[in-house]
């Protein structure tokens, strides 16, 4: 099959039957002729009734979106400008009220201590939207989000690209901010943002500090303390069940990428519209959200739509930084009455961690409670038997508490079990001695 031929299948030509052989010339005049019809073909052929509009109705970016053109050393891009009072709400809450973060409990959900010596107005709050949602060195960040603390407000910029050939002079601009800034707050950023972010300015030869900087990834710590109650640990998921942040018409991010493309070939600004309000409230949301977790942790209560089970599961992340202190305020709430409020999965949870904190008398009240309520769990059983043996010396209480389990449980594992019998025999013994 000659390059006509395979030309023709791919144009959908019909193939005739073989013609005689013409002269070279001519078989290479009629590839020209070919390949120009494929070229000329244009795709407002195949345009939807909705993209002719855009062509024929087409309205300016800075008619919708309140930016304008801006230039640096490496070109031009369009950048929005936003400043948002602290009395402006937020699902539950005021703005001002994610200012002033307790820095050591920010330090402790990032795992990076150098934070806690830094202020709020430290943070540089980001947010990418792009052109793939798979990263590689395909994909460009097409719109950055930036937020910060100055003055009692929160500051937001946005970076586009309007197209490829601006990406150089945004990347340069949010180099430029983020070397003003000492720390940064992402959601995700760990695992996408943040390195999509310095392999662009890798291939545009453009030098970064941005993924040396001590990093707050929000998906992380939200997922520990608020992941037990939620269907998942989207941001989305968090701004409703958490937050109280309800989005109208908001955007589906697998729609993005395509709303970008669209963008380069018709000039609308009606397209990227929906795009800069989705990554403004993205942004924005990471600032409630930060402070909502760092209240968590400094255990604050009267807080709105925290549950009990969130400052237990706080604790548990303290207890995994060390942080003896801060499990013990944590468990300073919890006197008799809000015991009785919790679930009794919530209290196996504060009885054990009682027990990392070596306070046994309070575990010992939990597991009593437990043992009636779930007479079959096995955790509970050895916890309250052990602590009647070691603790309590009351070895015929232990004694009494395991024959009854053996007993009544048809449940127990084998391994179970034998636990069970080992420390059965153990406390005759003792019982024997005693005597």
């Amino acid at each position: 099959m000659n390059s006509l031929e395979k030309l023709k299948r791919l144009t959908g030509e019909k193939t005739k039957a073989p013609e005689k052989p013409s002269s070279k010339q001519v078989q290479i005049d009629e590839l020209r002729r070919r390949i120009d019809t494929v070229i000329s073909r244009r795709p407002d052929r195949h345009q939807s009734a909705s993209e002719k509009k855009f062509d024929a109705d087409q309205i300016n970016l800075s008619e919708i979106v309140p930016g304008e053109e801006t230039e640096n050393d490496h070109g031009r891009f369009f950048l929005a400008s936003e400043v948002v009072r602290g009395s402006s709400r937020h699902g539950h809450r005021n703005i001002r009220e994610t200012f002033g973060l307790d820095m050591k409990a920010a330090a402790l959900l990032a795992n990076e201590p150098s934070i806690a010596y830094l202020n709020s107005s430290d943070a540089l709050f980001l947010d990418t939207e792009t052109t793939g949602l798979a990263g590689g060195t395909g994909t460009m960040a097409f719109l950055i989000g930036l937020g910060w603390f100055e003055d009692g407000q929160f500051h937001i910029r946005q970076i586009l690209a309007r197209d490829f050939g601006e990406e150089k002079a945004a990347l340069a601009y949010l180099s430029e901010i983020a070397g003003q800034k000492k720390f940064l707050v992402t959601f995700n950023g760990k695992a996408f943002d943040v390195n999509l972010l310095t392999a662009r300015f890798i291939l545009n030869r453009l030098r970064s500090d941005l993924s040396s900087l001590p990093h707050l990834d929000l998906l992380h710590p939200s997922r520990r303390i608020l992941g037990h109650r939620l269907e998942n640990s989207r941001l989305a998921t968090l701004e409703a069940e958490v937050l109280g942040v309800e989005r109208e018409d908001d955007i589906p991010g697998w729609e993005i990428p395509q709303r970008y493309f669209d963008w380069l070939r018709h000039r609308d600004g009606r397209l990227l519209a929906s795009i800069f309000k989705h990554n403004r409230l993205d942004v924005i949301s990471m600032a409630s959200l930060t402070a909502h977790l760092t209240e968590i942790l400094t255990a604050q209560e009267l807080m709105q739509n925290v549950h009990a089970a969130d400052y237990l599961a706080a604790a548990r992340l303290l207890l995994k930084r060390h942080d003896a202190c801060g499990v013990e305020k944590i468990l300073n709430m919890f006197d008799n009455r809000r015991r009785n409020e919790i679930s009794v999965v919530s209290k196996k949870e504060l009885s054990f961690l009682y027990k990392r904190n070596g306070r046994w008398q309070e575990a010992a009240q939990i597991w009593q409670e437990l043992v009636t309520a779930m007479p079959a769990d096995y955790a509970t059983i050895s916890e309250l038997a052990k602590w009647l043996e070691h603790h309590a010396r009351d070895y015929l209480q232990a004694k009494i508490l395991v024959q009854k389990a053996l007993n009544q449980c048809d449940t127990l594992s084998e391994k179970e079990t034998k636990s069970l019998l080992h420390r059965l025999r153990r406390l005759n013994d003792k019982l024997k001695t005693a005597r």
